[in-house]
C-alpha cells in the first residue's frame, strides 16, 4: 500500500486548475509534515537542426537564463496558493516524460485538468492521461471548476475499485490521508459510481487503479473520470491480479 505522502510533486503550467493543484499539494503538504513539495513546470526547447555551433551555443545561454526566471516565477506562483514552503523545478522536453521521471522520488503526484472542453487540453488534459496510463505513484487529478473549497476537499472521500480490484488498499490509503483532515471515507466499492457519489455527498472520489494499467480500465474508467468528473480523484496503485505482465 502506497505510504502516507512526505514528498509531494505538482505539475504546474500557470493556470487556474494548476493553481488548485498546488493548494491542494500545499494542504496535504502541511497535514501531513511532508519534506518536500517540489512544484515541476515543463516547457519544450530544441534547437532547429539547421542551427550552427556558434547558434547552439548562444542558444543555450539563453535558455539557462530564462530557465532561471522560470525558477523564480513558478516559486512565485508556488507561494500566492499555499503557504507550504515550495522548491521550483523547471525542466525541458516532454511534459509527461519528465513528470513520470521526478514521480519516481514522489509520493503523492498532483496535476491539474481542464477536462474534456478546456482550451489546454494538449498540455493538462492528455498530458495527465499519459501519466495516469504509466505513473505508479498516487495520483490526484484536480480540476478548476471542482464543486467547493480546496479545504473541504477531504471532507468526505468516496472510495471506488472496478471488478476485478478488491481496492482494500484504495480503502486504507483513504483513511489514512482523510485522517489529518477530519474527514468521513465512504465504502463505495463495486457500486455504481454516480448514485454513490450523490448518496455520499463526495468532496473527492479515491479511485483504485490497476498495476499494470490495462487498455479496457483505462478506456472504460480512468480516463472518462478524468474526463468528465468534476471532484478531485485520486488515483491509488494497487496490483491488478488478473493482469498478465
Amino acid at each position: 500500500m502506497p505510504t502516507v505522502p512526505q514528498s509531494v510533486l505538482v505539475a504546474v503550467d500557470f493556470g487556474e486548475a494548476s493553481a488548485c493543484a498546488v493548494a491542494i499539494g500545499g494542504l496535504v503538504a502541511d497535514r501531513y509534515g511532508a519534506a518536500t513539495l517540489r512544484l515541476l513546470h515543463v516547457e519544450a526547447a530544441e534547437a532547429p537542426t539547421y542551427f550552427t555551433y556558434d547558434q547552439i551555443e548562444a542558444l543555450e545561454r539563453q535558455q539557462q537564463e530564462m530557465r532561471a526566471q522560470a525558477e523564480r516565477y513558478l516559486a512565485q506562483f508556488g507561494r500566492r496558493q499555499t503557504h507550504h514552503p515550495v522548491s521550483a523545478v523547471v525542466n525541458e522536453g516532454s511534459p509527461s516524460e519528465a513528470i513520470l521521471r521526478q514521480s519516481m522520488t514522489a509520493d503523492l503526484v498532483v496535476m491539474g485538468t481542464h477536462g474534456r472542453h478546456g482550451p489546454k487540453r494538449w498540455w493538462l488534459g492528455s498530458v495527465a492521461e499519459r501519466v495516469l496510463r504509466e505513473v505508479r505513484r498516487p495520483l490526484l487529478i484536480v480540476r478548476a471548476d471542482m464543486p467547493g473549497s480546496v479545504d473541504a476537499a477531504f471532507s468526505r472521500v468516496l472510495v471506488h475499485a472496478a471488478s476485478p480490484l478488491a481496492g482494500d488498499g484504495t480503502l486504507d490509503y483513504a483513511r489514512q490521508l482523510t485522517a489529518c483532515f477530519n474527514g468521513e471515507v465512504a465504502d463505495g466499492r463495486h457500486q455504481p459510481i454516480e448514485p454513490a457519489v450523490v448518496s455520499a455527498r463526495a468532496t473527492l472520489l479515491a479511485v483504485a487503479a490497476p498495476v499494470p494499467r490495462t487498455s479496457s480500465w483505462l478506456s472504460n474508467y480512468g480516463e472518462p473520470l478524468m474526463r468528465f468528473c468534476t471532484l478531485p480523484i485520486l488515483f491509488v496503485p494497487e496490483i491488478n491480479q488478473g493482469a498478465s505482465s
